[in-house]
């Protein structure tokens, strides 16, 4: 079951991204690249909370389509993307 989004702290889901970029586990690019990202998906996952991660990334690409990035950068953000869903939905508190 997904989390109530009214309890998500977004600030809090980008400390832990970054911690994970610090870790290397999110690849060699600039932090500030991927916080918008994180940002992005929060925001979806705030719009849709009950929605499958399948209409989640159509609403996402639907917003990332208004941002300009490289398309081959395009599906690395919606892994993330996907990852921080999993992550919010999989949160107890």
């Amino acid at each position: 079951m997904n989390r109530d989004p009214s309890v998500i702290d977004v600030q809090a889901e980008v400390a832990h991204w970054q911690a994970q970029h610090s870790k290397g586990t999110l690849g060699t690019g600039k932090f500030s690249e991927l916080s918008p990202v994180i940002k992005l998906a929060c925001d979806v996952y705030l719009q849709a909370p009950h929605s499958t991660e399948a209409q989640r990334l159509g609403l996402f690409r639907d917003r990332l389509q208004h941002q300009f990035i490289s398309s081959g950068t395009q599906s690395n953000y919606e892994q993330l993307a996907a990852q921080c869903w999993r992550r919010l939905g999989n949160a107890t508190n």
